[in-house]
């Protein structure tokens, strides 16, 4: 059981919008930007372009894509951050050992979700309509056009820290992956009597499951 139905859409959606966001980043996002929005938008343009290159090796085993993954996951996104985020106020009381087998869980599930959902791309491309500055982040503000489809708005929130700009939060048609993720986490942990290990118990289930999906070795 991973992680709720209502999770796992959300999932979807965000994992459908945070794939096409790398797949393509075309046209400039304005003459009057400052530096810091001409930053994080060289940051997701090179990590645009590093996902593509992914996606053209053709000869790449599965296992071999999903390490190409967990590079870029890991170069582009403040991992420690989100998973802290999500796992709410039961992050506090998680001893050490429980913080490390939970993010790592966390880490796998995403990446592996991401290898399967790369594999149905079907052309979308995103184009930037305009930054803007929230708090020490950087908003980029987009839209994912779909071939023959409707377009779905899409804001990536990006922060330059120790390590460079990492991507903090993907909010897709209003909803913040973050937030929901977090909703949902809690329910998770609450479903299993406050226990933490109850979160990290259903991420390795969903981690196995999307294992078999991918036809991976046990």
């Amino acid at each position: 059981m991973l992680l709720t139905r209502r999770m796992a859409g959300r999932a979807l959606i965000a994992t459908a919008a945070a794939a096409s966001m790398l797949l393509a980043l075309p046209g400039s996002i304005g003459p009057a930007m400052a530096a810091p929005a001409d930053e994080a938008k060289a940051f997701l343009q090179e990590l645009a372009d590093r996902t593509i290159a992914t996606l053209n090796q053709k000869e790449l085993s599965q296992p071999q894509r999903i390490d190409a993954f967990r590079s870029l996951f890991s170069q582009g996104f403040d991992v420690r951050s989100i998973g802290q985020f999500v796992a709410g106020r039961s992050w506090t009381k998680a001893s050490e050992p429980q913080k490390v087998a939970y993010l790592q869980a966390f880490e796998d599930v995403t990446i592996l979700t991401w290898a399967l959902r790369f594999d149905q791309y079907a052309g979308e491309k995103l184009t930037i309509d305009r930054t803007r500055e929230d708090g020490k982040a950087i908003l980029l503000e987009s839209q994912i056009v779909r071939p023959g489809k409707d377009s779905i708005r899409v804001d990536w929130r990006v922060e330059k820290g120790p390590n460079g700009w990492k991507i903090l939060d993907i909010v897709a048609s209003g909803t913040s992956l973050a937030i929901a993720q977090r909703a949902d986490y809690t329910a998770v942990i609450q479903q299993n009597n406050g226990e933490f290990d109850g979160l990290i118990r259903a991420l390795r289930d969903k981690r196995q499951k999307l294992r078999q999906q991918a036809k991976l070795e046990n």
